[in-house]
């Protein structure tokens, strides 16, 4: 769907990259700008900068960067037309109609046929569910304490294997095979993935059916089987039970491990319970829960691996702006067996005496090192004090920091003003071994860069890796970066380079409208880069016209003299190739003669500009 830059432009304006990224990521003032840890990579030293004055971010660890549109396009995994709406309907900015691109048009038809797809195949469970074929699966369901008022709720269903079988005639097999649910053999078969499952529908916000949890009947493995990531849906962004969570009147959202469990809370009246799907908690959906709650309950298995995961979800929760609680479940495993043993009267007032984050974590802390109040495990007790005091490194709000601090020595018999001394010490390392990671960051930022092919377009590279770029590409990184930091020197760059002088439809693009600028007048990057409609081209757009370090150090005027030179000398022989290539002996000689008085004064032209 095509927008005019106007409208483009009106949308970027009224969105504030900070206000916008603030709802995604954690952001805290550095300097002129705001730095936070990574959406897109997991991290714990922030390397993730956004510029307010120029309306851009960049993270210098995984290199993603770009716009406001680019960063809705990536965290959102959505096309450069649906960010815009999403964009414009934060604002109540309603957008022009138009008439929609044929990829456009082609991925929004995929998605609505998946989306059907998936809505067919819930549907089909829920029936197998309550026929004869579905009866191993509404007795385990049964023998779980689940009333039939709950699996309807639920959508709750059970897989016979047969929903290929069902769906051939309607789909094409290039389409199932894409949606997940299907496996396809060498030899031209195919079948469900699902087979002898009760079946747990995974809905989005909107109510509509992206993925399936299936657990077996039996003993067969894995016990549960969760959908794949396709077209609809990503685990790393989504959260079971959100949809309707997101609702309550409670305040607070209750954070589980698996689908029962969340079935089981909201079947005893907790209407905010979530989970995650299949995975460890990740920061993407540390971030959406933040959009609807600062408080979460922890209700994760008692035994060792839950609480490990306790453990790792906590300081998630905090990077993300959550006070985070702990349930004690004890005697029992997890919140499904509590409340058939217990009922929810009482879970209800384990909640009300949930343990706070730095109670659970020091406790959890304490275990790994033996009994501390031994005289014969003196070392277990230092290593202990040491691991408190890096715990309280993270806590940047001294008046936080202190309150941990008077607790923790009150709580375990240590000198405050030994502690304080110690968790000073150890920040101060830390802070030295940050500044020399982002300092790496930064350089190893400076030296990577995308890959081009040979028209110009984003490519990847094998295994995710970066292959050496040529010279030129590089050279022209940095001619890009000087028209668009440096308003002076693009009069005399525009006076010797044409556009065709440089490869690559971006690069051209780019310099197309450096060039038609005014002498004088600066680059508003963030408005360029809408300019592109792929997140790969704006991140390489935003990464060729952001990089200042380029004019902070050396002599500028030498570098685009050499840069402008580098290029002229390629042109050259290009056109010297193509002559021989067309057996053109006399016009190969000709241009190879008159190169040498060129290139020298071209040198001497350039010499003599002044900017």
């Amino acid at each position: 769907m095509y927008y005019p830059d106007s409208v483009i432009d009106e949308v970027r304006s009224r969105n504030d990259i900070v206000s916008v990224i603030g709802q995604y990521v954690a952001l805290k003032r550095a300097g002129s700008g705001y730095q936070g840890l990574c959406p897109f990579h997991s991290e714990k030293t922030p390397s993730f900068h956004v510029t307010p004055s120029r309306q851009i971010y960049k993270c210098f660890g995984c290199q993603k960067g770009g716009n406001v549109f680019t960063f809705v396009m990536e965290y959102e995994n959505v096309s450069f037309p649906e960010a815009l709406r999403i964009l414009a309907d934060r604002v109540g900015y309603e957008l022009p109609k138009q008439e929609e691109s044929s990829y456009g048009a082609e991925l929004r038809t995929k998605k609505e046929r998946m989306l059907a797809l998936y809505k067919e195949a819930a549907e089909y469970y829920y029936r197998k569910l309550r026929s004869d074929a579905g009866k191993y699966g509404k007795e385990y369901l049964t023998e779980r304490k689940l009333t039939a008022e709950t699996m309807r709720q639920f959508g709750l269903g059970y897989s016979d294997g047969k929903l290929y079988a069902e769906l051939k005639g309607r789909y094409d097999d290039t389409f199932l095979r894409e949606s997940g649910l299907f496996t396809f053999r060498e030899n031209g078969g195919a079948g469900d993935k699902f087979f002898n499952r009760v079946m747990f529908p995974i809905f989005d916000n909107s109510g509509k059916v992206i993925a399936f949890g299936g657990r077996v009947m039996g003993d067969a493995k894995p016990k549960y089987l969760n959908s794949p990531e396709s077209l609809i849906f990503n685990k790393s962004r989504n959260l079971y039970h959100l949809n309707q969570a997101r609702r309550t009147r409670r305040g607070y959202l209750i954070l589980c491990e698996g689908y029962m469990d969340v079935i089981s809370l909201t079947q005893a009246g907790f209407d905010n319970a979530v989970a995650t799907l299949g995975t460890a908690l990740t920061e993407q959906q540390a971030q959406i829960l933040a959009r609807y709650t600062k408080d979460i309950v922890l209700t994760y298995d008692s035994d060792g691996a839950g609480q490990t995961a306790i453990n790792r979800a906590i300081p998630i929760l905090y990077q993300a702006g959550i006070r985070a609680r702990v349930v004690d479940m004890s005697p029992y495993k997890d919140p499904d067996e509590f409340i058939k043993n217990l009922g929810a009267e009482e879970y209800e007032k384990r909640i009300r005496e949930a343990r706070s984050s730095y109670r659970f974590e020091m406790e959890y802390l304490k275990s790994q090192f033996g009994d501390i109040t031994s005289t014969d495990n003196t070392d277990g007790a230092k290593a202990f004090h040491d691991a408190a005091a890096r715990w309280m490194i993270r806590y940047e709000d001294e008046l936080e920091r202190e309150t941990y601090m008077k607790a923790f020595c009150k709580d375990y018999g240590v000198s405050y003003q030994a502690f304080v001394k110690r968790v000073n010490q150890l920040g101060a390392e830390e802070s030295g071994r940050r500044a020399a990671e982002a300092a790496r960051a930064e350089q190893e930022a400076a030296r990577s860069a995308e890959v081009l092919d040979g028209d110009g377009e984003v490519y990847e590279t094998p295994n995710g890796r970066n292959t050496k770029r040529d010279d030129i590409l590089n050279t022209q990184d940095y001619l890009v970066t000087i028209l668009g930091n440096l308003p002076r020197a693009r009069r005399v760059i525009r006076k010797y380079l044409t556009v065709d002088d440089f490869t690559g439809s971006v690069y051209q693009e780019v310099v197309r409208r450096c060039y038609a600028l005014p002498d004088n007048e600066p680059v508003d990057v963030a408005t360029l880069v809408s300019r592109f409609e792929t997140a790969a081209e704006q991140r390489l757009a935003a990464d060729m016209l952001s990089d200042e370090m380029a004019i902070r150090t050396g002599d500028v005027s030498k570098a685009v003299e050499d840069a402008v030179m580098k290029i002229h000398k390629r042109r050259t022989e290009d056109r010297i190739a193509k002559a021989k290539e067309e057996n053109d002996v006399k016009e190969a000689s000709r241009l190879i003669r008159e190169s040498r008085k060129e290139t020298e004064t071209l040198r001497m032209r350039l010499r003599a500009e002044v900017y």
